[in-house]
């Protein structure tokens, strides 16, 4: 009850709250931990780290629930379960001190509500699958070969980016994104698994070109990225360009590259723009993963390479408590678990979802 009632504190004292008027604030809050041993100096700074973090999320409000038990007249228990409203946008460190065993450390952070993305920018291990080409009858017959030429500007442009690290160009596309989408998938037996890996995400471009009246060809683009879990994001993009001129070679001069990159170019243009705040909005979500018991601690499919670091810290984003886990062992596709809280068995945890913040260190 001593945590809650300074949770409580923090939220009572916060000079300002989010609301719907004023969606993100900025605010300031400290965070205390004792150091437990000689190896436990950095840890114990991670966990101020999050003790300030948590009250400043707490700071846009919270969802407080508890539940007592009585026998006879006399409380025998006494549970309160805080989960915090506010999400951190980003924060820094103003200052951290250790005084003896104790340290305290000071943080300025963003504030906002809601699901409101996590930021700095997070790395994507990207597999480009191939494109869906949707060409129109009545397109030039050219189209599908100006269609494909689209597909590779657009797994040009996208490695491009800086949330982006293009793992891989498939030659093909799974039957599903999900695990266990090629158990009995006979491709995958004979040609090689194209499964997308569980910290990673895929990119699964729709093109669509048809002739419209003027005459005119238009593109339509459906850009989707979609993560191991199954989520995914869509950004749209329609552009309309005069056909070509008929010329000597007829039909046959688009074909000839110099013409159909230039047409590519013409159709694709502000294409970067769809493609930018896909990446972006992606990239700007935290890490996040279902937790899975292992050897007595967690683990979860995302590691080093989506951009964790050993003072990354895990806060529990299902909806029940919040509840911070740090990390103690980092692997490039994975990482393991521990709570925070000594008394919470890490087996209480499993298969729940987790969002990852960096402390700085």
């Amino acid at each position: 009850m001593k945590r809650l009632l300074l949770l409580l504190l923090t939220l009572l004292l916060a000079p300002l709250a989010a609301s719907a008027d004023s969606p993100a604030v900025r605010v300031e809050a400290e965070g205390f931990a004792m150091v437990a041993g000689p190896g436990d100096r950095d840890a114990a700074r991670r966990r101020a780290v999050s003790d300030a973090l948590l009250a400043a999320a707490l700071a846009a409000g919270a969802d407080v629930s508890g539940h007592t038990a009585v026998n006879r007249g006399i409380v025998t228990s006494d549970v309160a379960i805080v989960r915090s409203v506010g999400r951190i946008l980003r924060h820094r460190i103003l200052s951290e001190t250790l005084s003896g065993a104790t340290w305290r450390v000071r943080i300025e952070a963003l504030v906002g509500e809601g699901p409101g993305p996590l930021c700095p920018v997070r790395t994507l291990i990207v597999t480009a699958y191939p494109a869906t080409l949707a060409v129109d009858p009545h397109a030039p017959a050219w189209s599908g070969e100006l269609a494909r030429t689209i597909a590779e500007r657009l797994v040009e442009r996208l490695a491009l980016h800086p949330a982006a690290s293009l793992s891989r160009v498939a030659e093909r596309r799974p039957t599903r994104l999900g695990r266990g989408g090629e158990a009995f998938d006979y491709q995958s037996l004979t040609q090689g698994s194209v499964r997308l890996p569980a910290n990673g995400h895929g990119f699964l471009p729709t093109i669509r070109l048809r002739r419209v009246a003027g005459p005119r060809l238009e593109l339509a683009l459906e850009l989707k990225l979609v993560a191991a879990d199954g989520t995914a994001s869509v950004q749209q993009f329609v552009r309309r360009v005069p056909l070509p001129r008929p010329s000597l070679l007829g039909d046959l001069s688009v074909l000839v590259q110099p013409q159909r990159e230039a047409l590519a170019s013409a159709l694709l243009e502000g294409s970067d723009r769809a493609l930018d705040a896909l990446f972006d909005r992606a990239g700007c979500e935290p890490a996040s993963a279902r937790l899975v018991a292992a050897g007595g601690l967690l683990e979860v499919p995302v590691g080093q390479a989506n951009g964790l670091t050993p003072g990354s810290l895990a806060f529990t984003a299902d909806g029940g408590s919040t509840e911070i886990l740090e990390i103690v062992a980092l692997r490039s596709g994975s990482a393991r678990l521990r709570p925070l809280d000594p008394t919470r068995p890490p087996a209480a945890f499993a298969g729940r979802r987790v969002q990852f913040v960096e402390t700085g260190r």
